[in-house]
């Protein structure tokens, strides 16, 4: 069983930190500033008052993976988005990494220009089973024999072709837009010292008072997670039964 995730405003909204993570002091996404600033971020979103880059809920749902993972129900999760800035998605998984203590949950990080995508229409950003199943079966997961059963996907947007192959969920897009105060203020922390020209302000500055609120884009993983459970329950009972 495969769990695949879209990234934008399907398991987070990256409008207000955008500037922060393409700044030069992050390029290499293994130095010391940039693990602070993602710990730090991880500490935030899991405070009363989140910061809201995560749609509320996911960090509880990617927990509840990697137990199932541990569990052997599925192999994994995959990261799966039409945006074009490998290090976002990278981002992403390395706050979902660092809250649950492993880097073995989600080892794809499919971005747009993925060389395995390139037979996907260019024109129209569309998704297909043909291209996911490839990367399954010739990517880190090495798994040619993977079933379109076994496969979640999680989109906000319509992908017909996926629609049509694999247990396919249209979430609600996620929206919420986090405040750059806090994130510049976080970011700043992080590096120490910030030059001038690298003030991370932006002057459509969005100012969130209130915390996201949980929707029913997670009350729909939460059911798939529990298809997937009730089904693997019943694949052992049916073993058992036969041996």
């Amino acid at each position: 069983m495969y769990f695949i995730f879209d990234m934008d405003e399907t398991i987070a909204q990256l409008y207000s930190v955008y500037h922060s993570l393409h700044y030069r002091d992050f390029i290499n996404l293994k130095n010391k500033p940039y693990k602070k600033f993602v710990a730090a971020i991880v500490k935030q979103e899991i405070s009363d008052t989140p910061l809201g880059i995560l749609r509320p809920g996911i960090l509880d749902i990617m927990t509840r993976l990697y137990k199932l993972q541990l569990s052997k129900k599925i192999k994994g999760v995959i990261i799966y988005s039409n945006n074009t800035y490998l290090e976002s998605l990278e981002f992403i998984r390395d706050i979902i990494h660092t809250h649950i203590g492993t880097n073995q949950l989600i080892k794809e990080c499919i971005h747009w220009d993925h060389y395995m995508r390139k037979e996907e229409t260019r024109n129209v950003h569309n998704k297909t089973w043909n291209v996911l199943r490839n990367i399954i079966a010739k990517g880190k997961y090495k798994d040619p024999n993977v079933h379109p059963k076994d496969v979640y996907f999680f989109d906000d947007l319509d992908h017909p072709d996926l629609k049509m192959n694999i247990v396919y969920y249209k979430v609600p897009p996620y929206t919420f837009k986090a405040s750059f105060d806090r994130i510049a203020a976080i970011y700043k922390e992080a590096l120490h010292k910030v030059s001038d020209s690298e003030d991370i302000s932006d002057s459509n500055k969005v100012y969130n008072k209130l915390p996201p609120l949980p929707d029913s884009g997670i009350d729909m993983m939460l059911d798939a997670i529990k298809k997937c459970q009730r089904k693997k329950t019943k694949t052992l009972k049916n073993k058992h039964k036969v041996v």
